[in-house]
């Protein structure tokens, strides 16, 4: 009996395998969201709230980077990661309500409250 529960159990998963392309063996953790311009890895994955309107959600870590789009207060966020130098600190996260979610992004890190 413990031999047909572990063929199927060894099918099962050769299937899964196979309709997904491997991903179910490959894919990350979720601890591991990071971003490669972070020098700080702190992916507590804590919800924050954007604390004042007109915030950049931007492509990178500083001003000279493009705006994915404007986050409004109590936009929450979810943080993964940090750029502490040169200064401002920015953190990288993905915006997890409003207009913008589920975009990845940078923003200040004074822009943001718990």
């Amino acid at each position: 009996m413990r031999q047909g529960l572990l063929r199927n159990a060894i099918a099962t998963t050769v299937a899964a395998v196979a309709l997904f392309g491997g991903a179910m063996i490959t894919a990350p953790s979720a601890g591991a969201v990071t971003n490669p311009k972070c020098n700080l890895d702190e992916p507590d994955q804590t919800y924050y709230k954007i604390k004042t309107n007109n915030v950049n959600l931007r492509k990178g870590p500083a001003t000279s980077y493009g705006s994915l789009g404007q986050l409004t207060k109590g936009t929450k966020f979810t943080y993964y990661c940090t750029k502490t130098y040169p200064t401002p600190v920015w953190w990288y996260g993905k915006v997890t309500s409003g207009a913008h979610k589920g975009v990845t992004g940078w923003v200040r890190s004074d822009y943001v409250t718990y």
